[in-house]
């Protein structure tokens, strides 16, 4: 199993909006052959293993990270359940359960009922390695993963705004491995206006899926001209806006492919809950907010953040540099956001540190999505 979990690695940043799965089949205590998934429209990691193996399939067990398939419309040919009956796979080992409702638990109703073992470890490490999969059949909305590079004294720019480059480029390539995990990349108009990036994800060792690009833009001010629009033919664009701003200013941006979505503002902001939902609809498994300090402060505030990523550059700039977190009005230690340290890495001279939330991420956002549809027209 655990070269199972090795090998759904394979896919992380080509698997999208799947989930990454890896499959093993032993015979008489030998591997006979192996299978992940690759990318959408490829062959599941159980199908591959099973055309790997041929004849030397019957009778022998199974690995597999994640619960099989049972729909034809996931994979080319039969389901992954069908196709194990048909190879006469004697034992299936399951990492965890499909998180999906109407899937969950069903297919290995169908292989025990065929007289196949089937044993369920539900282990914990194969949820956290299918976090944003699993989340997002959970919630119905995007795992949501905060990235930001700072320097030791939490300045994401100089106090003139420059911020080419705060950290390393090894860094900044592990950056575009993120991207290519989450399959979308959020920022805000101010980020547009002032770096004019891409948001694409180079430098990644496997071709990604299409990063879907993503801005935070209440009143259309982003450029037909900035590279963002230019590409929107190329990768996808989404702009969200508050809804009073459509007002013709964003025809430009659609004629070049940017799709443009009203959006009911708070005093905050735009609904960052609306925001979710509508990227969930969209099948989006997960967004890496690369955004300023006001964005950020919005995703915090509003505990929406999953997940936080922070790469740490050795340099000092002084309190006049740009906060990486913009203004909260938190009076009291008691009332500070915790988060728990996952992991710690070095990429070139920076500090990479992962960090989880300790308070609760809500999960169910239909009641709000539903009121927000009706409050937008």
């Amino acid at each position: 199993m655990d070269l199972a979990r090795e090998l759904a690695e394979r896919g992380r940043f080509t698997a999208a909006p799947n989930p990454l799965v890896g499959a093993v089949i032993v015979r008489e205590g030998s591997i006979i052959s192996e299978g992940w998934h690759v990318r959408p429209g490829t062959a599941h990691a159980e199908a591959m293993a099973l055309e790997k193996a041929g004849e030397k399939a019957r009778g022998a067990t199974m690995y597999v990270t994640l619960e099989p398939c049972n729909c034809h419309h996931f994979t080319p040919g039969p389901s992954c359940t069908e196709a194990i009956l048909r190879a006469g796979i004697k034992r299936v080992v399951v990492g965890h359960l499909d998180p999906n409702p109407w899937m969950n638990g069903k297919s290995i109703g169908i292989l025990r009922d065929a007289g196949v073992e089937v044993e369920v470890l539900n282990d914990s490490a194969f949820d956290v390695q299918n976090e944003q999969f699993f989340w997002r059949k959970r919630s119905g909305r995007p795992f949501v993963h905060l990235k930001m590079a700072t320097t030791l004294d939490g300045r994401i720019a100089a106090a003139g705004g420059d911020s080419k480059w705060v950290t390393g480029e090894e860094s900044r390539r592990r950056a575009h491995e993120l991207r290519a995990e989450a399959g979308a990349v959020l920022v805000g108009a101010g980020t547009v206006r002032a770096d004019d990036p891409t948001l694409d994800a180079r430098d990644v060792d496997e071709e990604p899926p299409r990063i879907t690009r993503v801005v935070l833009d209440p009143r259309v001010t982003t450029s037909p001209e900035s590279r963002i629009a230019r590409t929107a033919g190329e990768l996808p664009a989404i702009v969200f806006a508050d809804h009073k701003y459509l007002d013709g200013r964003e025809k430009a941006l659609r004629k070049l492919g940017v799709e443009v979505v009203g959006v009911p503002a708070t005093w905050r902001g735009l609904d960052l809950p609306f925001v979710l939902n509508e990227l969930g609809s969209r099948d989006i498994r997960g967004v890496l907010v690369e955004s300023g300090g006001g964005t950020a402060r919005s995703f915090v505030e509003g505990r929406l953040v999953n997940k936080m990523t922070l790469f740490y550059a050795p340099k000092l700039i002084g309190a006049d540099g740009i906060p990486m977190i913009g203004a909260m009005r938190i009076s009291k230690m008691a009332e500070a956001f915790r988060f728990s340290i996952s992991d710690v890495g070095m990429f070139g001279d920076d500090v990479a540190v992962t960090l989880y939330p300790k308070y609760e991420v809500p999960k169910d956002m239909e009641i709000a999505k539903e009121e927000h549809v009706h409050r937008a027209g």
